[in-house]
């Protein structure tokens, strides 16, 4: 059995943490609502969201009372040295300096254990809350006690442009269906309608709804039941512990909620991204691991199984359409849409759209904003045109952005996350 307990201090090497009581901000009523944070090279974003959250209001306090920040460091660069002091200066911020990094999951474990709150809210240091979504997972988990974790809304940019897509539980259908995919063009186009209808269900759902999973990119669990787990298992290298820590979590009887009228922004792979070359070979990693601690050991060889033959196929089914190849561009290009009548417009790094944002939309022309193009990291992107009714394929588009990427707070500094 997988154990999902941190990592001993031993592992870490030497730590040091420090909260004074003095700074800017005090903590004059007892912690609600615990804030994890584990940062790696990203101060300036961990320092931006503390900040940001501290706007935030509880239910019946005042505003950013009843907070309590942990920030694990995972021997970051001396760049972070200036961000980390400030946040050690401040009377509600806990910070932990490692000596090494004992990577994510140990970190957010080694957090949890000197959470104060009823509540753990287990986010990424690239993430910004709108007005009131703090308050709106709290009360959720307040009147349901049989959820054991609830999860925002997710956009890619701090104008709501793009939502991000839900995730969900990987299953061995899926890993097959994924594999065939590749292969037959015909289930390839299957395959990514059955997603993509699947991703409009919640973008567009107005109520609270059961999911199979909540990414871990943001998500508030009662501390307790965090404790019980884990939360995380520090076996997994690169990402696969929030998908293994919802399945702990609905094999104990709880649920996994999607709460829309929390709204949150994450800066996708802002964070993540700084190391991509490496993190693939480690993705892999974790994904066996995660397969057999779903399916035992036989899992584990099926899965791996599934993946080297999805490895040695074309990817041919993937593709769909054509791309229109409009070259580097260092603004956002405006694309004219083919057909007529309402839309689902994706955006994704990859030609196959596993993994896409998107947006329901009706223009005859779409362009994405300046503010929303700035934000995102130079690299070749795949932009499609799906018909709202059929999601058949009605364009796409390949364009390749180049120019530099805007910085979070300088992305911030034009709109206001608490009044908006």
């Amino acid at each position: 059995m997988i154990s999902g307990r941190p990592l001993p201090a031993a592992a870490w090497g030497p730590l040091r943490h420090h909260s004074p009581p003095t700074g800017p901000s005090v903590m004059t009523v007892a912690p609600v609502v615990s804030v994890l944070i584990v940062n790696w090279n990203s101060g300036r974003m961990a320092h931006a969201l503390v900040g940001n959250l501290r706007k935030q209001r509880l239910p019946g306090l005042e505003r950013g009372e009843g907070l309590q920040f942990i920030v694990v460091d995972n021997a970051s660069g001396d760049a972070d040295g200036p961000q980390l002091d400030a946040l050690e200066a401040q009377s509600d911020v806990t910070v932990i300096r490692s000596a090494q990094n004992g990577g994510y999951a140990a970190g957010m474990n080694l957090a949890c254990e000197r959470a104060s709150g009823r509540y753990v809210l287990i986010v990424n240091p690239d993430v910004m809350a709108f007005a009131g979504a703090l308050a709106a997972l709290v009360e959720h988990l307040e009147a349901n006690p049989t959820c054991g974790m609830a999860g925002p809304k997710a956009f890619l940019d701090a104008r709501r442009f793009f939502q991000l897509p839900p995730t969900e539980l990987p299953s061995m259908c899926d890993l097959a269906s994924e594999v065939l995919a590749r292969a037959c063009s015909w289930w390839g186009a299957r395959h990514a309608r059955a997603r993509s209808r699947r991703a409009i269900a919640q973008w567009t759902a107005t109520g609270p709804r059961s999911v199979s999973q909540l990414s871990g990119f943001c998500a508030l669990m009662p501390t307790s039941l965090a404790r019980e787990l884990g939360p995380f298992d520090p076996r997994y290298p690169f990402y696969y512990e929030d998908s293994d820590l919802c399945l702990r979590l609905q094999r104990k009887g709880f649920r996994c909620d999607y709460v829309p009228r929390a709204e949150m922004v994450h800066f996708f792979n802002r964070s993540a991204g700084q190391a991509q070359d490496a993190s693939w070979e480690r993705y892999d990693v974790s994904r066996l691991l995660f397969f057999r601690r779903r399916y035992s050991l036989l899992g584990q060889w099926k899965a791996r199984f599934l993946l080297g033959l999805g490895k040695l196929l074309p990817g041919s089914g993937h593709l769909f359409a054509e791309p229109v190849a409009l070259g580097p561009q260092t603004s956002a290009p405006e694309l004219e849409v083919p057909g007529s009548g309402a839309y689902l417009a994706e955006i994704s790094s990859d030609a196959g759209f596993v993994f896409a944002a998107g947006r329901l939309d009706v223009s005859a022309r779409f362009q994405i904003p300046e503010a929303v193009w700035a934000g995102l990291v130079d690299t070749t992107y795949f932009v499609r045109f799906l018909d709202r009714r059929t999601l058949h394929v009605r364009g796409m588009f390949s364009i390749e952005k180049v120019g530099g990427v805007q910085a979070i707070d300088a992305e911030l500094a034009s709109v206001d996350l608490v009044h908006a």
